[in-house]
């Protein structure tokens, strides 16, 4: 895979402007972060994973991703279906859509008419000529994962019916630069545009965001309801103005916050080399907690591997035989803790410290120092 370098012609998704300011690179991340089976003889495909910010529209995104293996956001909790068809009075005379079918069946179960489709402004002007506007459109992360933004935003505006909702899921910007998640960038996630930047995207193509509320579960990410520009009967809530007064306040309108997100991004990658060796230098054994796709990630950004950290432990591995991929970290079962009693755990997938221990109170009984990487490098 060409390696891009900046002002060459690698063009923003949002508005097309060259991209020059970098926020993150993490080196070559696999395309894909799912554990994989050690010794497969499958070959583990690798890209540089480098973030940057358009200095026009301060659209944050990853400039030369992979393909998307698999759907990056959470699916909408099981309460969401009868939250929504509530809110909505949506019932078998109200058409419902999304782009992804897997999200659907809560409201099938509800008798609620709802299909897949796909996305584009051509092909929601034929949906539009042969169906019904669905009064509800699951657009998931469409803003996060569509190759053509435009034409794609396009499509929803044609084909949510006059006083539908849109409801959008976009990976929580100011939370991550906060907490220097860069252990969750992915290829899958191609942009992480911040509220105000997809306010303006939406704005561009006559939609409104409305309401804003989180998403349960890791992430983080934030659940946007979008309306037509010309549906007077829903206004903008008061969560939609307070967070933008918050990412004001954060500087992400600007270049700073970028900026100091850059360093951290180094300073962080080069603390956790440091504390390995180190460990490695003094005859110290460091073993990791997690095995997610942060997990995958971290490891990979900061050149992990079997020489620096032995293995790592996760609670659903019932045994031994799966490995990170591209690091080829092993996994095994927390009770490898007991038997090997590491100096010090690595958590590797941004689980909190009283978190990490209550999940290994139930499966071991080491109760050892644990070493936090993220924000900044800590050690409890």
């Amino acid at each position: 895979m060409d390696l891009f370098k900046p002002g060459q012609g690698q063009t923003c998704r949002g508005c097309g402007a060259t991209l020059t300011e970098e926020v993150a690179d993490l080196g070559l991340v696999p395309l894909s972060v799912d554990p994989v089976r050690a010794a497969a003889g499958v070959r583990t495909v690798c890209a540089p994973l480098r973030a940057f910010v358009c200095g026009d529209c301060r659209l944050v995104q990853v400039a030369s991703g992979g393909a998307v293996l698999r759907d990056p956001a959470p699916c909408p909790p099981d309460g969401f279906a009868g939250i929504i068809a509530t809110r909505l009075r949506l019932g078998p005379g109200t058409p419902v859509a999304a782009f992804d079918a897997t999200v659907l069946a809560p409201f099938r179960d509800r008798d609620i008419p709802a299909q897949a489709v796909p996305t584009g402004a051509l092909s929601a002007l034929r949906l539009r000529e042969a169906l019904p506007p669905p009064v509800l459109l699951l657009a998931g992360p469409l803003l996060a994962t569509a190759m053509d933004l435009a034409d794609a935003l396009a499509g929803v505006r044609a084909l949510l019916a006059p006083g539908g909702v849109a409801v959008f899921d976009i990976p929580d910007l100011m939370a991550r630069l906060a907490g220097n998640r860069f252990d969750l960038l992915a290829h899958a996630v191609p942009a992480l545009p911040s509220l105000l930047v997809a306010e303006m995207l939406l704005w561009q193509h006559g939609l409104v965001l409305f309401e804003i509320e989180a998403v349960p579960g890791p992430g983080p990410w934030l659940r946007l309801l979008v309306r037509h520009e010309e549906d007077a009967t829903k206004p903008i809530a008061g969560t939609v103005l307070g967070r933008r007064e918050a990412e004001r306040a954060a500087g992400l309108e600007g270049p700073a916050a970028y900026h100091r997100a850059a360093v951290a991004v180094a300073e962080a990658r080069l603390a956790v080399l440091d504390l390995l060796v180190g460990a490695r230098r003094d005859g110290r054994v460091v073993a990791g907690f997690g095995a997610g796709t942060a997990a995958a990630t971290l490891a990979a950004a900061t050149g992990l591997g079997p020489g620096l950290i032995g293995f790592t432990v996760h609670p659903e591995v019932g045994q031994s035989g799966l490995e990170l991929p591209g690091s080829q970290v092993p996994i095994l079962p927390p009770a490898a803790l007991d038997e090997v009693q590491p100096d010090l755990l690595l958590v590797l997938d941004g689980t909190a410290a009283v978190a990490a221990r209550a999940e290994l109170a139930r499966h071991c009984r080491w109760d050892g120092r644990l070493a936090l990487p993220l924000p900044v490098l800590t050690i409890v």
